[in-house]
């Protein structure tokens, strides 16, 4: 199988609308929950080479919808809507698009994973009285920007750059706009490339590498810190496996997070599956997950999980308290379609259990004025099983379904269902039906 065929998953496109070659978070969302273990648009953010695979296109969703408070017959609209788009320009014969070149963007998108190194807030030593400590807020970033190059070799091996940045300097978004605090700031940048390549007919070979600085509070710091620099990569093969009618897909991801009070290393290696049935797809994969994350000045809500770094000049220091974890995941999805080939209904899950082993330093105290309400990364020492959240309607508990509508093979909504809807009350106009819809759109 050739390199473009494999990307562009050609075991599967022989399920007529199933429309696996172009996906979204909503499709990853109600079908496992994980993408490590199929090709889709969405992967683009993983690994920037493969915009080559999605020529001309646009891409876009109204971020998820997760408010389970709603009384009966309000509503409230989609608070992180994102869109974007790839433009290919073919630089080879009429009979073949390789080699070619392009470019992509998308707007307003937020990276889940650096976002959720973000504090709420930073209590600083206030300005007039250094012995007291003042609470700035850590803005939300509003620059965020997704742009991408990429091109391709006439063999079709291809290769992409992607830059990405989120920032918010000295205002504070509130009900009627914006509340002007000159330390208010958040800063999230990251640059990384990948790689495409085809090691023999039959594997294909994925790997991508980056780097990135997080930066909040009141003291801005240079573009390029040392002291802040995370790095990440990935890994991942598509094997063509006759014997199931698929791919076996081996796969694995690192990083290593850098941010004030923070330090954060991750690694995950699993091997998965994923194989054309009649009519609709399946795959199905399980990982291996390692975890050692320190955070040091760090008090997190204890009924809320705010967390608040206190930035008093002590960063750095060895009162770290340190959370290791290790364990596994296994998720799965299948989608298959229905009465109509333009119709297409989706289900996965995923569960994770993981080990924890929790050690406090003392020297990583709380004040005893907040002691009641703030604890910290590990209150005290001792160890732990985690699991993912069995169904709290967000995209890591262990559950999701949802459909899918192609309109001739260019149009592809997709949406996640809320996981409570079969069982309200219909006449009451209580909640909502949908906790996210993407679409893409070829031409």
């Amino acid at each position: 199988m050739s390199f473009k065929s494999t990307m562009a998953f050609g075991l599967a496109l022989g399920v007529a609308g199933t429309g696996v070659a172009f996906a979204s978070y909503a499709r990853i969302e109600s079908m496992g929950k994980n993408s490590t273990y199929v090709m889709d648009d969405v992967s683009i953010f993983d690994n920037p080479a493969n915009i080559n695979i999605y020529p001309n296109f646009l891409i876009g969703e109204f971020g998820p919808y997760q408010n389970n408070n709603l009384g009966t017959g309000n509503n409230q609209d989609p608070l992180q809507p994102w869109f974007g788009g790839i433009f290919s320009l073919a630089l080879g014969q009429e009979d073949s698009r390789d080699p070619r070149l392009s470019i992509a963007g998308a707007f307003n998108r937020r990276d889940e994973k650096l976002f959720s190194y973000l504090p709420d807030s930073v209590r600083v030593p206030d300005s007039n009285n250094p012995n007291i400590m003042t609470t700035v807020p850590v803005p939300n970033p509003v620059t965020n920007f997704d742009g991408f190059l990429g091109g391709t070799l006439p063999n079709g091996n291809a290769g992409g750059l992607h830059i990405y940045i989120a920032q918010q300097q000295g205002g504070v978004e509130n009900a009627t706009g914006f509340t002007i605090n000159k330390d208010a700031f958040a800063s999230i940048f990251k640059v990384d490339a990948g790689i495409n390549i085809q090691l023999n007919t039959d594997i294909d070979a994925e790997i991508s590498a980056g780097i990135a600085r997080i930066q909040y509070g009141p003291e801005q710091r240079d573009l390029i810190d040392g002291d802040l620099m995370s790095v990440m990569g990935s890994a991942r093969l598509f094997s063509t496996w006759s014997l199931i009618n698929g791919e076996l897909v081996p796969a694995a991801s690192w990083s290593y997070v850098k941010a004030p009070g923070i330090d954060d290393k991750q690694l995950i290696g699993g091997i998965g599956v994923n194989v054309a049935l009649d009519r609709g797809f399946f795959w199905l994969g399980t990982d291996f997950m390692y975890g050692l994350t320190r955070m040091d000045n760090f008090q997190i809500n204890a009924s809320t999980g705010d967390k608040v770094f206190v930035d008093d000049g002590s960063t750095g220091s060895a009162s770290w308290d340190v959370k290791e974890s290790w364990g596994g995941r296994i998720s799965f999805g299948i989608e298959r379609n229905i009465w109509f080939d333009w119709l297409v209904i989706r289900v996965g899950g995923m569960k994770v259990i993981n080990y924890v082993d929790c050690t406090h330093n003392d020297g990583n105290a709380i004040p005893a004025t907040l002691q009641n309400k703030y604890e910290t990364l590990c209150p005290e020492d001792g160890n732990y099983f985690y699991s993912n959240p069995s169904g709290d309607g967000s995209i890591n508990d262990n559950i999701g379904f949802g459909f899918g509508i192609n309109v001739e093979e260019k149009l592809k909504v997709d949406f996640t269902m809320a996981e409570d809807v079969i069982f309200r009350n219909p006449f009451q106009g209580e909640g909502r039906l949908m906790s996210r819809i993407s679409a893409t759109y070829s031409f």
